[in-house]
């Protein structure tokens, strides 16, 4: 394992353990991203997610179900197309949503506060760079 792997595993463990470790109704690691994709969007469909996701529609389902049960998304009322029913974020999606991501950021403010602004961006460059590289086949 090369230095670069290895802090990378570490730094995903930690991310992970840390955001996820106390909990929040209805929303882990796994569906987390769904909320995220459904409250940007605005709208989504499962088969939207599942393309998004990479992964087949039932999958897709199972997490919106979660989501749907939890009470942190809903179906779209009045769809123009009922064959294919949008989903959107509920009120409570979205403040769990908001909390989620404000108690993220106050962890990383935390773990940088000792880090210059210029080192801060060069971390963000650097990682902008690496997340879009692992985009690419």
């Amino acid at each position: 394992m090369t230095e670069l792997e290895q802090q990378l595993t570490l730094f995903a463990r930690k991310a992970v353990w840390r955001s996820w470790s106390r909990g929040y109704q209805g929303l882990d690691h796994v569906t987390y991203p769904y909320l995220v994709a459904v409250a940007l969007r605005g709208e989504s469909r499962v088969g939207d997610l599942a393309k998004q996701f990479a992964v087949d529609k039932s999958t897709a389902s199972r997490h919106v179900a979660k989501l749907q049960a939890a009470g942190l998304i809903k179906p779209v009322e009045n769809p123009p197309d009922a064959r294919s029913i949008p989903l959107c974020a509920t009120a409570a999606g979205l403040r769990l949503l908001a909390d989620v991501q404000a108690e993220r950021a106050a962890w990383l403010r935390a773990a940088l506060a000792d880090w210059d602004e210029a080192d801060q961006r060069v971390l963000a460059t650097l990682m902008a760079r690496l997340n879009a590289g692992l985009e690419s086949p």
